[in-house]
């Protein structure tokens, strides 16, 4: 991976920076571990729906609901693990470069972050252009009944 010339050949960190660092690798493991339980729930709630949908009683159009919500379940779990899984890696190579003192493990903490950062971004990106859609799309809709 090519990285871009700067003027600045080496960055130290101050006592201060470690604390803040320290701090924030402790936050970073623990919303992650925390987004790894809300994962798997996320799809044990889709799979709970799934199973729903084919053992249970009822119209075909409640089935093809609930199995529908079961399957938007695991999508968005599965969405949602790249960030949980770039936010635990930046957090355990961030850790081990604080205790190490180590440039190359501190670079591939910081990869991961400017990744969660990306992807957060780009997914962002895609949820309000689905939002300005469909606020297009409603103010559309509601002239034409007019």
């Amino acid at each position: 991976m090519e990285t871009e010339s700067m003027n600045a050949t080496s960055l130290k960190l101050t006592e201060n920076s470690l604390v803040f660092m320290r701090e924030t690798v402790k936050w970073a493991k623990f919303l992650a571990i925390c987004s790894f339980v809300g994962l798997g729930l996320m799809v044990l709630v889709g799979v709970v729906f799934l199973f729903l949908s084919v053992s249970a009683p009822g119209p075909a159009e409640m089935k093809i609901s609930t199995s529908a919500v079961g399957i938007f379940y695991i999508l968005i779990a599965v969405l949602y693990f790249f960030p949980a899984i770039y936010l635990y890696r930046f957090a355990i190579a961030s850790a081990e470069a604080i205790n190490t003192l180590n440039d190359d493990t501190l670079e591939e903490g910081l990869e991961n972050l400017k990744s969660l950062f990306r992807f957060t971004g780009i997914l962002m990106i895609i949820v309000l252009s689905l939002y300005a859609v469909g606020f297009i799309l409603a103010i559309v809709l509601s002239l034409i009944k007019m």
